[in-house]
């Protein structure tokens, strides 16, 4: 089994991306060098990236030199590497040299690329056949940002155009190493993965690594890293202590999403009301409560999560809302709870 952490305490990434998973994710506190290090690994081992980020505003700041995620490698071993756009959409990322003019020109092809995934669609039609190595950095959005419609599928479509026919050619799939901080449990590639409940058993026992050889999946949670624990003695942490930022940002913890109504309940103290999606609706035989577990039972009316069975059950089963708001129900899981919430919105 490989480490978790280097001896100078970052992240290790080639450790992670050596078990040869298709999927990957490191999820952790702030600062612990899971961008450095994958970007850092990609040049050691020559490895062709496309570096991700949600948004074009997001991709379009680290083209420029000032917020190059190259900045402090190119500083602590004295490379020269910078960004030119390629299309609208876009950027590649070179070595450079410079000529005896003194002019600053590439010194061979791109060693990367950047993108957006909220406009990868954009340019589906590239040749990506050189990228290995996907690098989605802060795929877990802030509470802040607005959502992508369909993530989850706009990030499988972008792994699709990268990936193309090479696993049929019987070449190796591309590899895809998701990054990010502790914002939100129940983020839309979570939940496409169906890593939600992995998730939160993790942190709950303390376990760092989960890995599925038959999915290809690999997650990180960095619970024990070094340099969160070193970061506690800073100025912005000695005054954030005991807030949700310092929990999310040094103890791992999703400390934005609220557990308090998360269990499980024996289904035979309930009747089933309805089914949508994913999850189904109960009431209990007699206190008046109501749970939200994945699994179904009995034949309550079901809709499923197409646009407009979302609008009929709200319709008919909005009142939920207000059952929700009063405290009333209680969820098998947090995805539970999240996709009530989605639908009754």
């Amino acid at each position: 089994m490989s480490r978790v952490y280097l001896d100078s305490g970052y992240l290790d990434v080639h450790g992670l991306l050596a078990k040869g998973l298709p999927f990957n994710f490191a999820v952790g506190g702030r600062a612990t060098g899971k961008t450095y290090g994958s970007l850092l690994e990609t040049l050691n081992e020559k490895r062709t990236f496309l570096f991700l980020r949600r948004t074009q505003a997001q991709a379009d700041i680290v083209t420029r030199p000032e917020f190059s995620p190259f900045k402090r490698i190119c500083e602590d071993h004295e490379l020269n590497i910078s960004c030119a756009p390629i299309t609208k959409y876009n950027s590649a990322f070179y070595y450079y040299k410079e000529t005896e003019e003194g002019k600053q020109v590439p010194d061979g092809g791109p060693i990367g690329y950047s993108a957006a995934l909220s406009t990868f669609s954009n340019i589906r039609g590239f040749d990506a056949s050189d990228v290995d190595l996907m690098i989605f950095d802060e795929f877990i959005p802030e509470r802040h940002e607005r959502p992508i419609k369909n993530e989850f599928e706009a990030l499988m479509n972008c792994y699709e155009t990268v990936n193309r026919n090479r696993e049929l050619q019987g070449r190796k799939p591309v590899q895809l190493l998701c990054l990010a901080n502790a914002n939100d449990v129940a983020n839309p590639i979570f939940v496409g993965f169906n890593l939600v409940k992995t998730a939160n058993a993790m942190l709950a026992k303390g376990r760092e690594v989960y890995q599925d050889n038959s999915r290809g999946l690999c997650l990180y949670m960095l619970q024990k890293s070094p340099i969160s624990d070193e970061k506690r003695n800073t100025v912005l942490y000695k005054a954030t202590e005991g807030t949700r930022f310092s929990e999310m940002a040094l103890d791992n913890k999703f400390a934005f999403n609220d557990f308090s109504n998360i269990r499980s309940r024996p289904l035979r103290e309930f009747v089933p009301i309805c089914a949508i999606g994913k999850i189904c609706c109960y009431r209990h035989k007699s206190d008046g409560t109501y749970y939200v577990s994945l699994h179904k039972s009995g034949s309550p009316p079901e809709f499923s999560d197409s646009e407009a069975d979302v609008q009929r059950f709200k319709r008919t089963f909005g009142w939920l809302w207000d059952a929700h708001m009063k405290k009333k129900i209680i969820f098998e899981e947090y995805l539970a709870e999240h996709l009530l919430t989605k639908y009754l919105k």
